[in-house]
């Protein structure tokens, strides 16, 4: 029995490459066809209104640091940008390997790491905290308070996304009513009409562009990417546990510390 053998019939998660450059790629193509459909109407400078973007840009960000702390945010863009090369669950694919071998051949939790100290991989700290003799219900309430303090952090960032989403056309929507406040009042000249009516409908156009091609989908490529880091670590916790039982079942006791022991 090996472990590619179980993979095979089903019996272990498939490792299957979740993330996709190619999906990214389209997606790319996608907003460059945008782009290039806007200049054939007439230049991407006819789209540029600087007095616009500053309303709901600025708005949008003086909006979410009033509702976010400021190292939310921080934590949020580096969220952000680390989805668009990974997904959460790389850092621990090679020790939910390691696991799966272990099982399969029989081998003791207490060769795969050394666990002198805590050094913040996973695995590792699992073995240290067991060698000081913890169980592993105890280990358990250890492991995922760490994975839940991770988790809201990542859900955090996810609410930021969908409270931008929300913001910005609301602001574009406020920059167009300040616009057509200034067509009314330019009605005696004429030739003022223009620069109002553009800030009238580029801050809804802005508004609708922020929220639709990119805080929404930034939204919600990263609640997936949350999924996939709750079942990542959920396998690994219920991996260890195998371990961890097969351990007590074999040697009677849990590990413990040399000055422990009789």
């Amino acid at each position: 029995m090996t472990v590619e053998g179980l993979r095979i019939k089903k019996y272990l998660p498939s490792r299957r490459k979740r993330f996709d450059p190619s999906a990214l790629l389209a997606s790319l193509g996608g907003l460059v066809a945008l782009v290039l459909g806007l200049t054939k109407e007439g230049g991407l400078h006819t789209f540029v209104d600087s007095k616009s973007l500053l309303i709901v840009v600025g708005g949008s960000f003086a909006s979410i640091l009033f509702q976010f702390d400021f190292s939310t945010c921080v934590h949020s863009i580096a969220l952000i940008f680390k989805s668009l090369f990974a997904t959460p669950d790389k850092a621990i694919q090679k020790i939910l390997l390691q696991l799966d071998t272990a099982i399969i051949e029989n081998t003791r939790l207490l060769e795969l790491r050394t666990g002198d100290e805590l050094d913040g991989e996973l695995l590792n700290d699992v073995v240290f905290m067991y060698r000081q003799g913890l169980l592993f219900e105890e280990i358990d309430e250890f492991v995922s308070s760490r994975i839940s303090d991770e988790y809201l952090g990542r859900r955090s960032a996810v609410e930021l996304l969908r409270k931008a989403a929300i913001v910005a056309p609301s602001l574009g929507l406020f920059g167009t009513v300040i616009g057509l406040i200034g067509v009314l009042r330019s009605l005696s000249n004429p030739s003022q009409i223009g620069e109002s009516m553009s800030l009238a409908l580029m801050t809804t156009a802005y508004g609708s562009a922020l929220s639709s091609l990119l805080f929404t989908p930034l939204a919600g490529r990263l609640e997936h990417h949350n999924t996939i880091y709750l079942s990542a670590h959920e396998q690994l916790l219920n991996k260890v546990s195998i371990l961890l039982k097969r351990e007590e079942r074999n040697f009677g006791t849990p590990f413990q510390p040399e000055g422990l022991r009789a």
